[in-house]
């Protein structure tokens, strides 16, 4: 329950190297080229793994099973993974022609974020992807400059102060409702019988706090000093137990089911934000919003005349992350 923070353990990102690259049958090649740029299949094969991670996060693994406008899941993941590449190589392009260059402070940073994220990738994944570190540390610099880009693209977006009043005062009420916290304590279970018992026993009147520490599962929640207490926004609170209503204030619930396991929740107290904050995260979204699309743009022209040649024989059985 509780978001595990990854450290940047080099000794141990040395060993994991090693050992991927120790029998492992990758053969690196030219999969593309955009104006005139390799595009090496290791660097295709991080996209394409960030991108499956995004897609499965977003749609669970029933991605694979749907359609996209004719194209499968898995169709979709690669595309979405070689466009991703050209917006890089059109963003590489922009930085050089506009003197953009990436401080030391942000190449720490990337260099930082590659080794975490060396960190959570599994040595049979990659090895799928064949890349070495300081391999990573280029893709992560690159991807670091296409974000320096991005807001410098950004920057130049006007945004019409009328249009997001307008917006502000058309979507407040939506904004109050998602951005609402909910402070909650909460008891997992793994069976459907002990949950409704303890159900029971909460609605009765018996102190959760002991019915937590007697009948809780989650060894995490078991170790915190807070126990099962957790601060969710409306929106991922519903999103996260399956809600269609909204709760209440002191309110005890029956089981509810989220995957092979049980909760009971108990409402501790509701904190709506006030008017300035409503406000303040309308425009921020109406801002980003448009300045999003500007960008999008902006890119999708630089993308457009990219010269683009991919190698047919380089794309035949390349691995997946399904």
């Amino acid at each position: 329950m509780k978001k595990k923070v990854w450290g940047a353990f080099c000794l141990w990102i040395t060993g994991l190297l090693f050992l991927a690259g120790c029998g492992s049958t990758f053969s690196d090649e030219v999969i593309a080229r955009i104006d005139g740029k390799d595009v090496m299949k290791s660097e295709y094969m991080v996209y394409l793994y960030t991108t499956t991670e995004s897609f499965v996060s977003a749609a669970g693994d029933d991605v694979w099973n749907m359609d996209f406008d004719g194209m499968s899941g898995e169709e979709l993941v690669q595309e979405r993974a070689f466009s991703t590449i050209q917006s890089v190589a059109a963003a590489e392009n922009y930085a050089a022609a506009n003197g953009i260059t990436l401080t030391e402070e942000e190449k720490t940073a990337a260099h930082e974020a590659a080794e975490e994220f060396l960190t959570r990738v599994s040595e049979q994944d990659l090895e799928k992807m064949g890349v070495d570190q300081e391999t990573l540390y280029t893709l992560m610099e690159e991807s670091y400059l296409y974000s320096v880009v991005y807001d410098t693209l950004a920057a130049e977006c006007e945004v019409n102060q009328t249009d997001m009043e307008r917006y502000y005062l058309e979507h407040a009420k939506e904004f109050r409702n998602d951005y609402t916290q909910w402070t909650i304590d909460t008891i997992m279970v793994n069976d459907a019988q002990t949950a409704q018992e303890v159900a029971e026993k909460a609605k009765a009147g018996e102190d959760f706090t002991a019915l937590f520490e007697q009948y809780d599962v989650d060894q995490t929640a078991q170790n915190s000093e807070t126990g099962g207490e957790m601060t969710l926004y409306q929106q991922y609170l519903n999103t996260m137990f399956g809600l269609s209503e909204n709760l209440t204030e002191g309110q005890i619930t029956d089981p509810i089911r989220v995957g092979d396991s049980y909760f009971i929740l108990k409402v501790l107290s509701v904190t709506e934000p006030d008017e300035v904050e409503v406000q303040s995260m309308a425009e921020t979204a109406y801002r980003q919003s448009v300045q999003s699309a500007y960008v999008e743009n902006r890119l999708s022209t630089m993308i457009n005349a990219q010269e683009v040649e991919k190698i047919p024989e380089a794309w035949e059985n390349l691995e997946s992350f399904q």
